[in-house]
Formats: structure tokens, C-alpha cells, sequence
């Protein structure tokens, strides 16, 4: 074998290591891409698939400021979304509100799935272009 065939094994090598550590690299990535979606579908009055809101009693959109109750954090290959504040009530309808998804629950949306692999795509070309 000559000089450079070791440095492309070396790099290859590389590259594999780089791609292990990948669910770690992109998951900050991913969260950011994730909570950038749920602002945009809270902020427009959707559950995260996007079905429209009930409007308020009185009329008019219901929980204009949803969007502030929610956060999206990556720990290690986890991400969390979590909601506080009075849009849980009206997340799971509780105490007679009516029920608006602000956050998923059960089966992730193609949205925030789309979302999650937008995380992935730079830290996987940042890998493989070693």
C-alpha cells in the first residue's frame, strides 16, 4: 500500500467515527428545527399536523401567545418538548376548555419528522466530507 492509501483509509476511518457520534451532533440541531416548527404551527393557531385551533367563546383565535409556553431541548440523543402554563389545560381539555394540541402526543406529524432529519443533514455532511 502507498502513502495515500493509508490517508484514505484514515480518512474513511474518520468518517466512520464521525457518523457514531451522529444522533449526539445533530440532536441540538434537530431540537432547534423542532421547536422552530411548533412556533410556527402554535403561532398560527394549529395543532402540530396542523388542524386549525376552536375559536375562543367569544370569538377570535384562542392562545395568541401558545407559542412562549413551549420549549424543545436536547439532552444526548433525546429531545424534549415540553408545555407549561395554562395552554396544558387546553392542550389535554382540561377543566371544561376545549381541547387544542399544542404539542404533539401519540404519532409524531411528516412535519416535525421532516424537521428532525433537517437536524441531520448538516453533521452527516460534515462527517462524510472528512
Amino acid at each position: 500500500m502507498s502513502g495515500g492509501d493509508f490517508a484514505a483509509l484514515e480518512r474513511m476511518i474518520s468518517s466512520c467515527q464521525a457518523l457514531a457520534r451522529l444522533p449526539e451532533d445533530a440532536a441540538p440541531i434537530a431540537a432547534r428545527k423542532v421547536a422552530e416548527e411548533l412556533d410556527r404551527t402554535a403561532s398560527a393557531g394549529q395543532a402540530p399536523d396542523g388542524t386549525p385551533w376552536a375559536d375562543k367563546k367569544s370569538g377570535g383565535r384562542a392562545m395568541v401567545n401558545a407559542a412562549k409556553a413551549i420549549a424543545v431541548k436536547a439532552f444526548g440523543t433525546v429531545i424534549l418538548i415540553t408545555l407549561t402554563g395554562p395552554e396544558v389545560f387546553h392542550h389535554f381539555g382540561a377543566g371544561g376548555k376545549p381541547r387544542r394540541q399544542v404539542i404533539p402526543q401519540g404519532s409524531l406529524p411528516a412535519k416535525l419528522g421532516n424537521a428532525i432529519r433537517l437536524g441531520f443533514v448538516e453533521p452527516f455532511r460534515k462527517a462524510v466530507s472528512k
